[in-house]
């Protein structure tokens, strides 16, 4: 049985709740060096299976060009079962939608993807929406 790990990333504090919910504290920027890292993480823990992403955005800022071009050119969408974001004001939410975009557009993702990303207000209802997705994804909530 995998045990809960945690990383911190300059200001940005990460939690991996096994069996497979990554939940990631954004505050402030995200540097292109902690999006090298990131992406590094995200494979990583895609190994075994593919995960749930968690973001909380409530204290982030939004990502600059050139961490939104790694990120779309950097991560695959078979890693992630879902993206939950908590808190994404409508620039966290154009960037999301866009990345995703970019990933449809170029070939790397089909057009599922886009369901694929949720947004929500509270850890709770982040959590409510996990045990939903998880049904949908053949498991048991945690």
């Amino acid at each position: 049985m995998e045990n809960q790990r945690e990383w911190t990333l300059g200001a940005h504090a990460l939690r991996f709740e096994p069996p497979d919910i990554l939940w990631v504290e954004f505050r402030g920027a995200v540097s292109l060096e902690e999006a090298h890292r990131l992406v590094e993480l995200y494979r990583e823990l895609s190994r075994p299976r593919p995960f749930f992403l968690v973001s909380d955005l409530r204290e982030a800022a939004v990502l600059d060009q050139e961490v939104r071009r790694y990120f779309s050119e950097n991560t695959e969408p078979e890693w992630i079962l879902a993206v939950i974001y908590i808190g994404a004001r409508l620039a966290h939410k154009a960037v999301a939608r866009g990345l995703l975009l970019a990933a449809y557009l170029t070939g790397r993702a089909d057009a599922s993807a886009m369901s694929k990303v949720h947004f929500v207000s509270t850890n709770d209802q982040a959590r409510e929406l996990l045990a939903r997705l998880r049904e949908v994804h053949g498991g048991k909530a945690t």
